[in-house]
């Protein structure tokens, strides 16, 4: 295992949540007492429609949530109503319980769910308005970790992980017999905080192989790169 690389071990999911919560309000707070404004990539998925809950339902007078911007690190292409869209899950499980502004959330879709190709370009353009480098700096990216080692959805043997000039892409991704847009490799290095939450059984291989320091996955090349945060379940640990 890595020195970069630190475990929170916590016995249930809902611990976890509580953990990963805690942690994601402490930093995005010091990203407000420093730079008056915090952004976040958030990840999508089912895993963290709890945290979100969680956070909308304890965690409402913890931070000035006005102060801050919510990005994606993913989304599938769909319309922003579809029940798989990140967007939407994000939307009814955080946004609108803390009453959060249509001008803090930066949906990766467009209204009107334009050619993929244009959406990402325009992500692009989004990001690189506030950047102050190259590559823009998250305060915070949340992730998940797919049992095949990916992340986002920068999956195994895609296009998408050799691109180091674009901050977003339309990756293919031949398991899914489709595509998604995704941020891109050196966006996830850059940001200041990179946090993993992984949950269930179904994940254990995948954390035992990021554990044991391999870098061939998506997920152990970022975890070999950088510092990164993972906050577990028992599940997801027990061999």
């Amino acid at each position: 295992m890595s020195e970069k690389t630190h475990f929170h071990h916590n016995r249930t999911p809902e611990e976890a949540f509580v953990a990963c919560a805690d942690f994601l309000v402490d930093r995005l707070a010091h990203a407000i007492g420093r730079r008056g404004i915090a952004r976040i990539a958030l990840a999508g998925g089912s895993t963290p429609r709890r945290l979100y809950q969680m956070l909308a339902e304890n965690y409402a007078d913890a931070l000035a949530w006005d102060r801050v911007e919510f990005f994606f690190g993913d989304e599938r292409n769909v319309p922003r109503d579809h029940p798989d869209s990140n967007f939407r899950m994000a939307q009814r499980a955080l946004f609108r319980p803390l009453g959060i502004q249509p001008h803090q959330t930066f949906p990766m879709i467009s209204d009107q769910q334009r050619d993929p190709e244009h959406d990402a370009m325009a992500y692009e353009a989004l990001l690189r308005q506030w950047a102050s480098d190259d590559v823009p700096r998250f305060d915070v990216a949340l992730l998940g970790l797919g049992d095949d080692g990916h992340f986002a959805s920068l999956f195994p043997d895609t296009p998408a992980l050799g691109e180091c000039s674009r901050l977003a892409v339309v990756n293919p991704v031949e398991k899914i017999h489709g595509y998604r847009l995704t941020l891109t490799f050196p966006v996830f290095e850059a940001a200041r905080d990179v946090v993993f939450l992984v949950i269930g059984n179904e994940k254990r291989d995948a954390l035992a192989r990021v554990h044991a320091g391999y870098q061939d996955l998506p997920a152990e090349q970022l975890a070999s790169r950088r510092v990164t945060h993972w906050f577990i379940d028992q599940a997801s640990w027990d061999t």
